[in-house]
């Protein structure tokens, strides 16, 4: 399999939560869809762990944990690619930054 990423991954494990935009990206309440960990981060964007997929090419706001601090870090992310992890009840998902 041919290597897509443009840039080198690095580790980076934080707590993650997410939520889908409407299709007009209109700042609704929408449940927490994706509330997981992340794995690795990259310049164009990150791998996140989660009990749930993610429709393809949607937008989520997503937020990170900062280490050590009840702050998060907010930013949209386009849902680019979404795998079940073999034997486990969780998905993968690749995020693509959008800011």
């Amino acid at each position: 399999m041919k290597e897509m990423r443009q840039s080198p991954r690095y580790p980076w494990i934080v707590r993650t939560r997410g939520s889908l935009l409407s299709p007009l990206g209109a700042p609704e309440e929408f449940p927490v869809l994706l509330e997981g960990e992340s794995e690795n981060i990259a310049k164009g964007g990150v791998c996140v762990r989660s009990e749930h997929a993610a429709p393809l090419n949607s937008v989520l706001h997503c937020e990170f944990a900062l280490s050590g601090n009840p702050v998060f870090l907010a930013t949209l992310l386009k849902v680019r690619w979404s795998h079940k992890i073999e034997g486990m009840n969780q998905y993968r998902l690749g995020l693509q930054f959008l800011l």
